[in-house]
C-alpha cells in the first residue's frame, strides 16, 4: 500500500503475461492435439506417393482406390484399410435445395479405424449398402428437426461423383466431428456409392491409375512401420508391375506410410484432403509464449528485488527492534507470493472474459478451465515467480547487519545491479526477435496478397455447376443473353478455378535432342474464351482457334497449351522452340501450339510446375464470369435471372475467386495476425518493467541529480545521464537478438516456394523502434527528475 505504483505495475504485468501464455499455450496445446484424440493414433498411416518422372520428383496424399483392399488382403500386419474421398453436394429435402460441403465417402471399416462413434444407427452396416447416408447431429437437425431421422431419404446431387439427383436413405446419426483432426465431415457417405455407380470402370485395371482416393490403414499392435514400409516394393511388383509392362510407363509410385498424428503439423504434399498447419508455426508460437512469460517473470522478479533494496532500512530497523531472521524471512515471502497469487487470479479472471475475443482470432473454441493441467502449471508459475522474487529480500537483506543498511552503504552498493542490467538485455534482446518478427511475418503476407499470379484474380465470379449435362445443353444460349448484360465483361467454362491446385496426368514429349520425356504434368480444361476471361498472357505461339479442327478433343487427339514451367522441365530452353513439339497426355496425341506465362493454379507454398491447357469435352465444373465489379451486386442479379431462366432445376452457387485465393492462406494470415497481437503485448510488458526500473534507478539518484542541478546543469543533461545507461543495454540486445531473429525467420520461410529475402532494414527498423520504445519509456522518469525542484530532494539531506 506504500508503493502503489510499484504493485500495480508487478500485478499487471504479470497478469498480462500470464494471461498471454494461457492463450498460447491453449493454442498449441490445440494444435498438438490433431488426430490424437483417436484411440490407435500410433497404429494409424495414410499411404503416401512419391511420384518420380523423367521431368521431376513429387510426393502425392493420394492414391488408387484398389490400394486399401489389396493391402489388407496381402499383409497380415494390417488389421484394417479404410478409404476417403470427399466431396460437396445440394442437398434436397421436399422443394428446399442447399448446398453442403465436407460430404466425406468412406468405407464401414471407418468406425474401426477412427474413434467415432454412432449415437443412432449400427457403425457395422451404416456404410455397406449404395446410397447410404450418416448426418452429423447438427444437420441431422437442420434436415429433420425434433424427429429421428433413420430411415428417411435426402436427395443428394454429389458434385465430382454421382450424378444427379440420387435418393440416399439416412443410416446413422453421430456427433459433430471433432476440429481438431486433419479431416472433417458433416456427412459420411458409403464408398459403395462410387463403385455402384461405375462398377465396370472400378473392376477394370485402369483403376491402379486413377490416383484420387485417400487410403489409410491400421496395423496390428507391435507391428512396425519402418519394417512394413520395406514390402512396398514388392507390393508394386506384384499389383503395378503387370500394369506397367501391359500399356508402358510406369504405373503408380514408390509408396510410403505417414504417420496419423504427424498429417496436420507435418505434410504439405499434393492434393492434401484439407489444409494443414506447420510444426515451425508451433515451435515459433510456443517460442512466443515461453518467451512473453520470461519478460513478465523477469519484469516481476527484477522491480521485486529493485524494491527490496529501498526496504533495507526497515529491515535494520526491524531487526534492532528484535525480528528474528525467519520472521523476515517469512513476511517478505508471503507478500510476494500473495502479489503473485493475485496476479494469478486476475490473470484467469482474464482469460474467463477474453475468451470470445480469442475465438475471434484463432477461430478456435477452447477454454483454459478444460485444461486443468495448463491452469495447475500457471499457478506453479506464480507460486515460483513469488517465491524467487521474495528471496532476495528475504534470505540476503534480511542477513545484513543493522548498521550497514541504517547507514545507507547497502543501498548505494552496486550489489544486484548487473543482474538487472543482464535481465534488461535478455528482456529486449526477447522483444527485438518478436520486432523482427512481426516485420518478417507481415511482409511475407503482403508479398503472398500482392504477387502477380500471372492472371487477373479481381472481378472473376465463378459459378459451380452440379448438374453437367443439363447446363452443359444449353450453356450457349445462356452465353449469349448473358453477354448482353452491361455488367458482364466476358465467360468462359473450365473443369478448374485456379484455387487450390487441379488433377494430373501422365504425359509424354521429346527434348531438343528428341529424347523421349515421361512426366506428369498438370492438366487444365478450358474453352476458346478462358484465357481472354482470365487474363493468362500468351509467350509463343497461338490460343486455340475454331479455326483449327485439331485443338478440339477427340478419343484420340488434340493439341495442348503450356506453361513456362514446362519448357524448363522439358528441355526445350525457350518458349519458341516448344511450339510444334510432339505431346501426348493420357493417349490423346497432339503438339504444342502455345506457351503461356506461368501462372499460380496453386498456392505460393508450392512453385509452379508444368501445366497443360486442352480443350474441354462436353462436360465442365465451372463457368468463370468477368464481371464490373462498380456493379458487383447488379451482375450477381442478373447472373443469377439469367441462370435460373436457363437451368431452373440446377442450383445457384458462386463465389469471388480473389476470396477464394485469399483463403488458401488464412491459417498464415490467422498465425500473423495472432503473432502480431501476441508480440504487441510483450513489447508492453517489456516497458512496464523498463518503466519500474527507471523510476527506481532515479528515485536512486535523486539527491545526486539536486546536487548536479545547483551546480548547474541542463535539464538535457540530467536526462541524457539517465537514459543513457539503459540506452547501452537496448544496443547490446540489438547485437544478440538480430542473429537470432534471422536463424527463426528465415526457417519460417522455407514453408513457401516464393518468399521474400531477409531484407537488413528489418534489423534496423526493429532496432530503432526497440531504441524508441526505451527513449519513450526511460525518458518520462528521468525528464521527470530532472525537472524536480532541487531543494526537495536535497533539504532532507
Amino acid at each position: 500500500m506504500n508503493h502503489k505504483a510499484y504493485t500495480i505495475l508487478n500485478v499487471v504485468g504479470l497478469t498480462i503475461g500470464l494471461t498471454c501464455f494461457a492463450f498460447i499455450a491453449l493454442w498449441v496445446r490445440d494444435e498438438w492435439s490433431y488426430d490424437r484424440f483417436n484411440a490407435n493414433a500410433n497404429r494409424i498411416f495414410r499411404v503416401v506417393g512419391t511420384v518420380h518422372s523423367d521431368s521431376e520428383v513429387f510426393e502425392q496424399a493420394v492414391t488408387s482406390v484398389a490400394m486399401g483392399p489389396a493391402l489388407k488382403n496381402d499383409y497380415p500386419e494390417v488389421e484394417h484399410s479404410v478409404r476417403f474421398a470427399n466431396d460437396d453436394a445440394i442437398i434436397k429435402k421436399g422443394d428446399k435445395q442447399f448446398a453442403e460441403e465436407g460430404i466425406l465417402l468412406t468405407d464401414p471399416s471407418f468406425f474401426d479405424v477412427f474413434s467415432y462413434k454412432l449415437a443412432k444407427g449400427d457403425p457395422k452396416t451404416a456404410l455397406k449398402d449404395p446410397n447410404c447416408i450418416i448426418l452429423t447431429e447438427t444437420k441431422a437437425q437442420k434436415y429433420f428437426p425434433n424427429e429421428n431421422p433413420i430411415g428417411k431419404i435426402l436427395t443428394l446431387t454429389l458434385y465430382d461423383s454421382t450424378g444427379r439427383g440420387i435418393p440416399y436413405k439416412v443410416t446413422g446419426v453421430m456427433p459433430d466431428a471433432p476440429k481438431n483432426a486433419h479431416f472433417t465431415f458433416n456427412f459420411l457417405v458409403s464408398f459403395e456409392t462410387l463403385i455402384a455407380f461405375d462398377r465396370r470402370t472400378f473392376m477394370s485395371d485402369n483403376v491402379w491409375g486413377n490416383n484420387s482416393y485417400y487410403t489409410y490403414i491400421m496395423l496390428t499392435k507391435g507391428a512396425d512401420y519402418k519394417a512394413f514400409e520395406t514390402k512396398f516394393p514388392q507390393f508394386y511388383e506384384k499389383h503395378l508391375k503387370p500394369l506397367s509392362v501391359k500399356y508402358g510407363g510406369k504405373w503408380g509410385a514408390d509408396y510410403s506410410l505417414q504417420p496419423l498424428t504427424d498429417i496436420y503439423l507435418k505434410s504439405h504434399l499434393r492434393y492434401e484432403i484439407s489444409p494443414t498447419s506447420s510444426i515451425t508455426n508451433l515451435y515459433i508460437f510456443g517460442t512466443v509464449g515461453l518467451f512473453i512469460l520470461l519478460i513478465a517473470g523477469i519484469n516481476y522478479m527484477n522491480l521485486a528485488t529493485a524494491r527490496s533494496v529501498q526496504r533495507a532500512r526497515e529491515v535494520g530497523i526491524k531487526k534492532v527492534m528484535g525480528a528474528l531472521k525467519n520472521q523476515l524471512v517469512g513476511q517478505y515471502l508471503l507478500e510476494a507470493i500473495i502479489l503473485a497469487a493475485g496476479s494469478l487470479i486476475l490473470a484467469l479472471a482474464l482469460c474467463h472474459f477474453l475468451q470470445p475475443v480469442f475465438y475471434q482470432i484463432t477461430n478456435k473454441d477452447i477454454d483454459l478451465f478444460s485444461s486443468p493441467a495448463l491452469v495447475g502449471f500457471m499457478a506453479a508459475v506464480a507460486l515460483v515467480l513469488g517465491i524467487l522474487s521474495g528471496l532476495y529480500p528475504a534470505v540476503f537483506i534480511s542477513s545484513y547487519q543493522p548498521t550497514t543498511v541504517l547507514k545507507g552503504s547497502f543501498a548505494n552498493s552496486g550489489k544486484g545491479v548487473w543482474l538487472r542490467k543482464s535481465l534488461v538485455v535478455f528482456q529486449f534482446t526477447i522483444t527485438i526477435v518478436l520486432l523482427v518478427g512481426i516485420l518478417v511475418i507481415n511482409s511475407q503476407m503482403s508479398f503472398i496478397q500482392n504477387k502477380d499470379l500471372g492472371f487477373n484474380k479481381d472481378a472473376l465470379l465463378g459459378l459451380r455447376v452440379y448438374s453437367i449435362d443439363e447446363v452443359a445443353a444449353r450453356i450457349d444460349a445462356f452465353k449469349n443473353d448473358i453477354l448482353k448484360s452491361p455488367y458482364v465483361k466476358n465467360m468462359t467454362t473450365s473443369n478448374s478455378l485456379l484455387v487450390g491446385g487441379m488433377g494430373n496426368n501422365g504425359t509424354q514429349t521429346i527434348d531438343n535432342k528428341g529424347k523421349e520425356i515421361r512426366s506428369n504434368t498438370y492438366r487444365l480444361m478450358v474453352d476458346y474464351d478462358y484465357m481472354e476471361t482470365v487474363g493468362i498472357k500468351l509467350l509463343a505461339g497461338r490460343n486455340f482457334s475454331r479455326e483449327f479442327p485439331t485443338d478440339i478433343r477427340t478419343d484420340s487427339t488434340q493439341n495442348y497449351i503450356l506453361n513456362e514451367a514446362s519448357v524448363a522441365a522439358f528441355g526445350w530452353e525457350t518458349p519458341d522452340k516448344a511450339i510444334g513439339k510432339p505431346f501426348n497426355m493420357s493417349g490423346r496425341r497432339g503438339k504444342v501450339v502455345g506457351i503461356v506465362k506461368d501462372f499460380h493454379f496453386n498456392s505460393l507454398q508450392h512453385k509452379v510446375e508444368p501445366m497443360a491447357m486442352m480443350l474441354r469435352g462436353d462436360g465442365f465444373r465451372r463457368v468463370i464470369l468477368k464481371i464490373d465489379m462498380s456493379q458487383a451486386q447488379k451482375a450477381i442479379a442478373a447472373v443469377e435471372s439469367e441462370w435460373k431462366k436457363h437451368f431452373p432445376d440446377v442450383f445457384f452457387e458462386y463465389d469471388f475467386i480473389d476470396k477464394r485465393l485469399g483463403e488458401q492462406y488464412a491459417a498464415e494470415a490467422r498465425f500473423s495476425k495472432i503473432f502480431l497481437y501476441f508480440s504487441i503485448l510483450s513489447v508492453l510488458i517489456a516497458c512496464l518493467g523498463l518503466y519500474g526500473l527507471t523510476s527506481f534507478a532515479t528515485e536512486q539518484r535523486t539527491k545526486e541529480i539536486g546536487i548536479r542541478k545547483v551546480l548547474g546543469a541542463s535539464i538535457f543533461s540530467v536526462t541524457t545521464l539517465i537514459t543513457k545507461d539503459f540506452i547501452k543495454l537496448v544496443v547490446i540486445a540489438i547485437v544478440i537478438a538480430s542473429p537470432i531473429a534471422w536463424y527463426f525467420m528465415n526457417q519460417w520461410l522455407q514453408d513457401f516456394s516464393y518468399k521474400i529475402d531477409m531484407q537488413w532494414w528489418f534489423f534496423v527498423i526493429a532496432g530503432i523502434v526497440a531504441v524508441a520504445i526505451a527513449l519513450l519509456t526511460v525518458s518520462y522518469q528521468a525528464i521527470k527528475a530532472a525537472l524536480m525542484n532541487p531543494v526537495k530532494s536535497l533539504k532532507s539531506e
